[in-house]
């Protein structure tokens, strides 16, 4: 596959490729997206909005987030949270499948005395049976917290925090959402789906890498295997039986360096005439989830500031990418200050220039140049940041003084010409 054609299929198995709906999205629609993506990483960093939103936001512009908390918050739950890429929100079809394949041990209470350890585990669970969800904090009123191990990776979790993930990770307790201190509320893992019938790891990879490879589209082995976290190894052999099904076929995707490489396509990936959607695309997005695929098929270099000091950063503390037609055009650090109501723009930068798209051309005139590219590109962008704006309850859009990026002071003029809203 060429390189437009690899990132336009990559895009419409995303639901990135067309515009979103004018009208504001129903459940149904919430849950179509949601299904198709089979997973919504969750983090703990809200200096925009929480992770999992954003992704839906991107695809579907403003809805009501509770639709979604729906899936996972409420009986019968049809998705929940786990161990995938990261801790994510997934089906709750997948939940066998990912506990066959979960390798995270960071958090495990393993060098407790054993009976000690299982003692504490029944309690924990007799607990939870003859109550509602509950978070740690209110297991340890219950329990005690029966200390805290020091130096102990996990943000020095008390002992009883250390066994409610080691259940968690086991599926003997599941989580039955967020409160709005993002604390996981736990309850007894058969409430969620009843005992789960655990494959063994090659099956379990075989449905993994069936959902990944339907949500990718088009894909490497170790874009596949990155989507859930599985080894290359098991992805692999998971997509060569996938191949015997007739779901997968071979192919060859775009590399660094003009070169190509063997890949995977999925029987359902489309690849449609042109891709025309617009998005800002947050840094724990599906779609750039395997960052050497986003250089690969993209040609950006993405990293999240975050997790870099800040004398090493060079797009910013939370940057998001901003997607228009078919190409990830610029970078833009955002941060929602609701004390004073603004949406600030700490930095804006574009990529290529030359992969700029320009505004249709009227008729009869030819193509636009590059200026006219990056204008249209700083239109585009300023519409999308008002729209954000308004669905965060914010009240305006501001570029600071001091941002950095070739497009912050464009950006900025443009922003002061939008009627307030």
């Amino acid at each position: 596959m060429g390189p437009s054609e690899a990132r336009r299929a990559a895009l419409a198995a995303q639901h990135l490729h067309r515009g979103r709906p004018s009208e504001s999205p129903g459940a149904r629609r919430v849950r179509a997206v949601a299904d198709r993506l089979s997973v919504l990483q969750v983090d703990s960093v809200n200096i925009l909005a929480r992770a999992h939103y954003l992704p839906v936001y991107s695809r579907l512009g403003p809805y009501e987030p509770a639709l979604l908390d729906r899936l996972s918050h409420r009986s019968p739950r049809s998705w929940t949270e786990y161990w995938a890429h990261e801790a994510s929100l997934v089906p709750v079809r997948l939940r066998p499948a990912l506990m066959a394949v979960q390798r995270r041990t960071w958090m495990t209470a393993t060098d407790l005395e054993p009976g000690f350890r299982e003692s504490l585990a029944l309690r924990i669970l007799d607990l939870l049976e003859a109550s509602g969800p509950l978070t740690a904090r209110q297991v340890e009123a219950h329990v005690g917290d029966h200390g805290r191990s020091e130096g102990h990776w996990g943000w020095n979790w008390s002992v009883v925090k250390r066994v409610l993930e080691d259940l968690f990770a086991s599926g003997r307790i599941a989580c039955a959402g967020r409160t709005a201190q993002f604390e996981r509320r736990f309850f007894p893992g058969t409430r969620l789906a009843g005992e789960p019938s655990v494959p063994d790891p090659h099956a379990a990879a075989v449905e993994l890498v069936r959902a990944a490879s339907r949500a990718l589209g088009v894909a490497t082995e170790a874009s596949l295997a990155d989507y859930f976290r599985i080894p290359v190894a098991a992805a692999r052999s998971a997509a060569q039986e996938l191949r015997r099904e007739g779901l997968l076929e071979p192919v060859r995707l775009p590399a660094p360096g003009g070169k190509t490489v063997p890949a995977w396509r999925h029987a359902e990936a489309t690849v449609p005439r042109r891709a025309t959607g617009r998005a800002l695309v947050s840094p724990f997005d599906p779609l750039v989830f395997h960052r050497p695929r986003v250089q690969a098929l993209f040609g950006v270099r993405y990293r999240l500031g975050i997790y870099t000091p800040a004398p090493q950063r060079t797009r910013g503390y939370y940057s998001l990418l901003f997607l228009l037609g078919e190409q990830l055009v610029a970078q833009i650090d955002l941060k929602a200050d609701r004390a004073a109501r603004q949406l600030l723009v700490r930095g804006v930068w574009s990529e290529d220039p030359g992969q700029i798209p320009g505004p249709p051309p009227a008729h009869g005139t030819g193509t636009a140049g590059p200026r006219a590219g990056v204008g249209h590109l700083v239109c585009e962008l300023a519409a999308e940041l008002a729209e954000l704006s308004r669905w965060l309850g914010l009240e305006e859009t501001v570029v600071d003084a001091d941002a950095p990026g070739d497009l912050s002071g464009e950006l900025r003029r443009t922003l002061r010409k939008l009627p307030v809203f």
